[in-house]
């Protein structure tokens, strides 16, 4: 078995580590996450799975369990689509997929077919098999076990992470003018575009490095193992460090940059402008945009819902009667924000309106306004009035509070 230093192991497994628990919560955990961040979650774990198998392959852990032995071939090729689904979603502000997106992970259930040879072998099979590997770990790449001719394996990988990734730069080529070149782009879009053609790029150098080491690996004593298990971790880290440094990642593009295409131009009863429709394509329209809008603002401002502690899109979606994941990227797209984001602004704007209105509300605590307003701690209304208005609540109504005791 191969001699690996300490560092080699604790940066690949950190990084898995660090990819499943980001992958987790931006699906599961995340009750704002839109379909684009559920996307995302689903590139960084075969990511994770990736970096993990590169680290337990110089181990004797698949000795151990041989019929886990290629068991997840499938995301060392599923990444590449994952990956172009996100992008497109993001510039094209998708709600759902499309209709023959299953098609595009066609290649990992061929991958996955590919290894039954090796799967219906008995353990002391595998297990020789495997110990051959370890005294050559060419065959890791050759991939000898699989109903596909040597190598082919690899190839076919490379080229769908290179075809899908060619696609990913066409896209952002054809939305550059509809999202840049505009006479005043929108900051947001500008950062989110940014950010998938970086990604882009870190995809397209990970490829240009798997060539390299198919190329040069088998012919030369160049080792370019590390380059690839540096690679795969640094695109987990970068993914995992952007989002917490740029939260707003997750939000996508704001504005409606499909308005250039055909909409319906017939004249509508502002009453029915109203009626909730859930869109049957994978984007809103805009008029369903509208009326999404006008729903929601309407409910805020007449129900005031938000002042229940603990209010969850949830909630709403029941109150609504419209799908957790259509609000959560209707408000990322309309608003540029999170769900929670947009509930503390309506909070803190029902808060100043009620001390214009009464007074006497001046007398009472910050826990007990933040209380009324709905937030569910003292910090949290204070970051939220800060946040809105540029001052703290001390700040902003101190001075009226002074005059009110006086």
């Amino acid at each position: 078995m191969q001699q690996i230093p300490d560092w080699y192991f604790a940066i690949i497994f950190f990084s898995s580590f660090l990819g499943f628990v980001v992958s987790a919560i931006l699906f599961f955990i995340n009750q704002n996450a839109g379909f684009s961040s559920r996307i995302l979650a689903g590139f960084l774990f075969c990511m994770s799975i990736l970096a993990l198998n590169y680290g337990l392959m110089v181990t004797s852990f698949y000795l151990r369990y041989p019929f886990l032995w290629r068991a997840f071939a499938w995301a060392s090729i599923s990444f590449g689509p994952l990956c172009y689904l996100y992008v497109r979603s993001v510039l094209e502000q998708s709600y759902r997929f499309k209709r023959w997106d299953f098609l595009l992970l066609l290649p990992a259930l061929l991958l996955t077919l590919n290894y039954i040879p090796y799967f219906i072998l008995p353990r002391s099979a595998k297990i020789e098999f495997l110990q051959k590997v370890i005294k050559n770990y060419k065959l890791i790449s050759l991939e000898p076990e699989g109903i596909l001719p040597m190598g082919w394996g690899i190839w076919l990988r490379v080229l769908t992470g290179v075809v899908f990734t060619v696609v990913q730069f066409i896209l952002l080529a054809r939305w550059r003018k509809k999202i840049l070149v505009k006479e005043n782009p929108l900051k947001q879009n500008v950062s989110s575009f940014n950010w998938l053609l970086l990604l882009s790029g870190i995809m397209a150098l990970f490829f240009a490095i798997i060539i390299l080491e198919f190329i040069f690996h088998f012919g030369s004593n160049n080792d370019l193992n590390y380059p690839i298990i540096f690679t795969i971790s640094g695109t987990i880290f970068f993914v995992c460090i952007s989002l917490l440094a740029r939260p707003s990642i997750l939000y996508g593009m704001t504005g409606w940059l499909q308005e250039d295409k055909e909409t319906k131009t017939e004249a509508a009863d502002p009453v029915q402008d109203t009626v909730i429709e859930i869109p049957k394509r994978n984007t809103l329209s805009i008029e369903q945009g509208r009326a999404y809008k006008e729903a929601l603002e309407n409910h805020f401002q007449t129900n005031l819902p938000f002042r229940k502690n603990g209010y969850t899109i949830s909630d709403l979606s029941r109150e609504l009667n419209i799908p957790s994941y259509l609000l959560s990227g209707f408000i990322n797209q309309e608003y540029g924000k999170n769900f929670n984001e947009l509930v503390n602004e309506f909070r803190v704007d029902y808060f100043v309106g009620l001390l214009k209105k009464s007074p006497d509300y001046l007398h009472f605590t910050f826990e007990a306004l933040g209380k009324e307003a709905g937030f569910n701690s003292r910090a949290a209304f204070i970051s939220a009035v800060k946040k809105r208005t540029g001052k703290t609540p001390s700040e902003l109504f101190g001075r009226k509070r002074e005059s009110s005791a006086g």
